[in-house]
């Protein structure tokens, strides 16, 4: 069940409660319980069930890799990530080898480009995605390479395993994918030495994007797509040969996922896009004769992609967002297990990964605003044992209550959207506007963000509307939102204010709008374009010169022709044709409008969102005289990865909201 902000609640000042998460807060937990990086990020658990690997990090942001044995919990090994690079996640090769992947942005002059790639002077970091793998017989973690000569060939390279009776072996996918050149290649790695032999099977060209691999290493499918034309095409292989298995063109040259086999040999592929209902919708294809049956599909949502067994890789279920993420199982032993986690632990319960014999499972699960925990899970004794907490300090001191909505928009349209409200009085609060980032194929939930938690627990209520153009919703719904930066996008979120407004919830007299990427720009568009709405205004690595955003992606990927540039045009619209929109939606050309204090923060690292752009924004508002701060954070990515420019950040975000909204500031 949903709440309804629909116009008798509206008119009776009432919200209807739906699915929600209610907590009494116990004491003000400090800036530092929210911005730190979870103390447990990722859980795995070894193919024979007997070991775990947990990502962790502490207080101070350090990161490091602990495998322990389950049976003997004092029996634990550690291991740090390689100097410079970002933890980003964990897992099993095999019960010898644990796998780690890592990020690291690059200064341009420290990697040869390549030929015909250009670079201009605002865009000057690359990150780099890489995996390595920790030989736990010898205690030696070792990265993994394609061509060790040419470190672009790993840019985005994909690591697979277990590879079925090929112990001591993985494959890789790599190759010059970066740039959206294509011409990927797979290679079989041996995970003691590193060395690498290429096996590209028979058919590669340089249109084709990625493989799909079965449980033996063998290609399943392969993906390719034409830069230019934005045809795209899907192949299958019997015997190593390649035979079409369908086609066609998409605005920017994205095709259906062949997510893996059956337990009956057919493959699962998602298309974003069921021709059926409009609806991302997993089908089941027959190899040989391509016959085609709806697998699995959610009315009113997107299938969002699979879950598919650790060590087989065959397709076992479904995953989709609602109000919170929720899962399928086709196995029927599966189904039961995740039905006894969820009795045990809550809606919001997902299995992760679990041992070859289905005897353990490693279980997230999030209860009320604790920022949620990984556990151990034994179906046959119905134990549930609790691994560890994401943000340990935050255990029973977030107050509030989150809850899933829905508003009327101006044309009538239902918004969905996400309520956070502090503990206590509900009447005439101040409000923060937080517009997520993408804008496409993301969406807010009822799962834990922690700059929502940390603002409510500051006594702000905050808002997260999934306007039109938002992901999850289905085609119709995402397609809506193209080339509508500051139009239908920014009106959706401004209708969700006046919804509160009439309800009686918030004070329209303290508004403050507060974004990240695409939720920065919309933090920008606000003060811009309807400066009268907003008390204060922050953006967070937010774009504000859509015409130089536009012509960095083409810059960054190769050329006008990539589907990263093409997925931008689609977005904002293109930068020659719509020259004019493009421009009217920039708020960097809007500068002299603002009429409220601004605070600019952004990443020096960003390669998303270069730096140039809130830089740009600074200088427009400087420039007219306007009430503006900017912070740079020095060593930080787009996605503010490390703990100490988070706790930063929210520092300067209580300060100001403190400042400018009357709300107590601590």
């Amino acid at each position: 069940m949903r709440a309804f902000l629909g116009v008798a609640a509206l008119s009776a000042g009432v919200i209807f409660s739906g699915m929600a998460w209610a907590q009494t807060n116990a004491s003000l937990a400090p800036v530092e319980a929210f911005g730190r990086l979870p103390a447990v990020f990722d859980a795995a658990i070894s193919p024979d069930g007997r070991r775990i690997v947990l990502a962790e990090s502490n207080a101070a942001g350090l990161t490091w890799v602990s495998v322990i044995n389950l049976d003997n919990p004092r029996e634990r090994s550690t291991f740090g990530p390689p100097e410079h690079t970002q933890l980003r996640a964990i897992g099993w090769v095999d019960d010898n080898f644990v796998s780690f992947f890592v990020t690291r942005t690059y200064s341009a002059n420290q990697l040869p480009l390549p030929q015909g790639y250009r670079m201009r002077s605002a865009v000057q970091r690359v990150d780099i995605f890489r995996w390595g793998v920790i030989n736990l017989a010898s205690g030696a973690p070792r990265m993994l390479f394609v061509n060790p000569e040419d470190q672009w060939a790993d840019w985005g390279a994909a690591l697979i395993a277990p590879i079925s009776g090929d112990s001591g072996y993985a494959r890789m996918i790599g190759g010059n994918t970066n740039f959206d050149r294509g011409n990927a290649a797979l290679y079989r790695i041996n995970l003691q030495n590193g060395r690498v032999n290429r096996i590209t099977p028979i058919g590669t060209n340089l249109d084709t994007i990625s493989y799909a691999l079965d449980d033996q290493g063998q290609v399943l499918a392969r993906f390719d797509s034409d830069r230019e034309s934005n045809r795209w095409g899907v192949f299958v292989y019997d015997g190593g040969q390649p035979r079409p298995l369908a086609d066609g063109v998409s605005a920017t040259g994205e095709a259906p996922s062949v997510e893996g086999l059956l337990s009956d040999s057919r493959i699962a592929m998602l298309m974003l896009s069921g021709e059926e209902n409009g609806f991302g919708t997993l089908y089941a294809i027959d190899r040989t004769g391509g016959d085609r049956q709806v697998l699995f599909q959610r009315e009113g949502f997107d299938i969002e992609g699979t879950v598919n067994d650790p060590w087989t890789r065959r397709v076992v279920g479904a995953y989709w967002v609602e109000d919170e993420t929720r899962q399928h199982f086709f196995e029927p032993d599966l189904q039961a297990v995740r039905d006894a986690a969820v009795a045990a632990l809550g809606p919001a319960t997902r299995l992760e990964t679990w041992s070859r014999d289905r005897s353990r499972f490693i279980v997230y699960a999030e209860r009320g605003m604790d920022g949620g925990a990984y556990y151990l899970f034994a179906p046959a004794a119905n134990s549930m044992r609790r691994l560890g907490l994401r943000y340990p300090e935050l255990a029973n001191r977030v107050g509030g209550e989150r809850q899933a909505i829905r508003y009327r928009a101006r044309d009538g349209t239902q918004i969905p959207a996400i309520l956070t409200l502090p503990a206590g009085e509900r009447r005439n609060l101040p409000l923060v506007l937080l517009p997520h980032g993408g804008p496409h194929l993301v969406r807010d939930s009822l799962d834990f963000y922690y700059r929502a938690a940390f603002l409510v627990s500051r006594g702000y209520a905050v808002l997260q509307p999934n306007f039109r153009g938002s992901g999850g919703y289905g085609d119709a719904w995402q397609r809506a939102g193209y080339r509508q930066w500051g139009g239908l996008m920014q009106h959706d979120l401004e209708d969700g204010v006046d919804a509160l407004v009439r309800a009686g919830i918030v004070d329209p007299a303290r508004v403050c709008i507060v974004g990240h990427s695409y939720g920065g720009y919309a933090a920008l568009a606000g003060a811009t374009m309807t400066p009268e709405r907003h008390r204060c205004a922050v953006s967070i690595a937010g774009p504000s010169d859509l015409t130089q955003m536009l012509l960095d992606m083409e810059r960054r990927t190769g050329g006008d022709d990539s589907m990263t540039s093409d997925w931008w045009r689609q977005s904002i619209g293109d930068r020659q044709e719509d020259r004019e929109n493009v421009r009217a939606a920039s708020p960097a050309n809007l500068a002299d409008r603002v009429q409220v204090p601004i605070l600019l923060i952004h990443g020096a690292d960003d390669t998303v969102v270069p730096i140039d752009q809130s830089r740009r924004m600074l200088n427009r508002l400087r420039a007219a005289g306007k009430d503006v701060r900017f912070v740079e954070l020095r060593g930080d990515d787009h996605w503010l990865s490390d703990a100490e420019t988070r706790i930063q950040t929210l520092r300067e975000l209580d300060t100001f909201l403190g400042q400018h909204l009357n709300a107590t500031s601590h």
